[in-house]
């Protein structure tokens, strides 16, 4: 039998998503280049399903825009560079001229914002990257989460990540927010709310481990987990 997809699960669940009473309970987590968004999730799952008292919770990074690049036969990066595109007149009649089967980035960032959607309502779920906070913005239930840091001390992180040195770590980031720029905009028009996010976290104050407990306990107050049983 084939491994059931993402692609597939939606397909045939997505009706039934509509109808699902109450979404969640999900946390989004969001993050400037620099800070250890990816290392949050991990942190945050492994001390979640840890807890005797809670259901499984799953954690995706990387997983929604990988399974979108399996459907279309494209690599990762294809899929992402395109996931950060503009719309454009002349590029869509470049690729209606060769017949491509590429999706545009108008369509790569509704799929993966479905997707997203359909995981969070489904619940127990914590959503790394992928415009989580803004697909998600009127659901209830949930948590979004921020991470940002002073810009030296994120150069000084991704100097030592990447084993750069600190002014090509600075025109690192400088290069990567400016390709993110299109998608912040997207995303506010989409969440406008103020503030966009439930907690916003320094990482330059609270190590990856403190982050999460803090969040944890967000989580409790919020009775998206119930409280630890001591």
């Amino acid at each position: 039998m084939a491994k059931p997809t993402i692609s597939s699960y939606l397909r045939e669940n997505v009706a039934q998503t509509g109808k699902k009473g109450d979404p969640g309970p999900y946390v989004t987590i969001s993050a400037q280049y620099g800070c250890d968004g990816f290392e949050l999730g991990d942190a945050l799952i492994t001390k979640i399903n840890e807890r005797e008292n809670e259901p499984a919770w799953k954690l995706y990074k990387r997983e929604i825009l990988q399974q979108l690049a399996d459907d279309a036969g494209l690599t990762l990066e294809i899929i992402e560079q395109e996931r950060l595109t503009k719309t454009s007149a002349l590029r869509d009649f470049i690729r209606g001229m060769r017949r491509s089967g590429m999706p545009d980035g108008y369509e790569i960032r509704n799929k993966i914002a479905l997707m997203v959607r359909t995981i969070a309502i489904e619940g127990h779920a914590i959503i790394v990257g992928q415009g989580g906070t803004a697909a998600t913005a009127d659901l209830n239930n949930g948590l979004s989460v921020r991470l940002e840091a002073p810009q030296d001390w994120r150069v000084a992180r991704v100097s030592i990540r990447e084993k750069l040195k600190k002014d090509a770590a600075a025109a690192r980031i400088q290069e990567v927010e400016k390709q993110r720029r299109h998608l912040r905009k997207i995303y506010h028009d989409k969440n406008p709310r103020q503030p966009a996010f439930s907690i916003t976290l320094d990482s330059s104050v609270l190590d990856i481990e403190q982050a999460a407990d803090l969040i944890i306990t967000a989580m409790e107050l919020r009775q998206l987990l119930s409280k630890a049983i001591k």
